[in-house]
């Protein structure tokens, strides 16, 4: 049997936004969980949140076995040219177990966990640059974009684009 979720009542279409205290969210969840539970829903005006706040269920949500991937129309019409591979494939299907196996030793916890300091490094660099450039204007978008490839490259290939320094604008 299906539960249904609980959810504060909310308000108009900022939904349960005055349910968040500012500056004080680990109290407002606190609260939350002592009403609702150890899972809950929030709406944050056209969000919707599920919020879990017990280890058995962070365990359950953690649990890929219980879960499948959804291939969605994009995907199928992909998989007309790429086939099966890692992000076309059911996970049914015997490639998308291979490219599993082969991928989660390279970013199970244990690998992610050797990353840090990669990650810090290009932190540190987007941070400078802040610092640098304070009380200018920021372009947030283009900056994490930056960010986010740095560091796949840096911990994926060991690679250095520095993006943070030559700025193609």
């Amino acid at each position: 049997m299906i539960k249904q979720i609980p959810q504060p009542p909310t308000k108009y279409w900022i939904g349960n936004v005055y349910e968040l205290e500012p500056g004080n969210l680990l109290k407002s969840f606190e609260r939350l969980k002592s009403l609702y539970g150890d899972i809950f829903r929030l709406t944050i005006f056209d969000k919707n949140l599920i919020v879990i706040s017990s280890h058995e269920l962070v365990n359950f949500v953690c649990d890929e076995s219980k879960f499948d991937k959804i291939v969605t129309l994009v995907i199928e019409e992909l998989r007309n040219v790429a086939h099966d591979g890692l992000f076309t494939a059911h996970t049914n299907e015997t490639n998308w177990k291979l490219a599993h196996k082969i991928l989660i030793p390279a970013f199970g916890p244990q690998a992610i966990r050797g990353m840090f300091p990669a990650m810090m490094d290009i932190c540190s660099q987007l941070i400078l640059r802040w610092e640098r450039f304070a009380g200018e204007e920021i372009d947030v978008c283009d900056n994490f974009t930056r960010l986010t490839l740095d560091t796949i490259a840096l911990c994926s290939f060991n690679y250095r684009f520095n993006n943070f320094y030559f700025l193609f604008e």
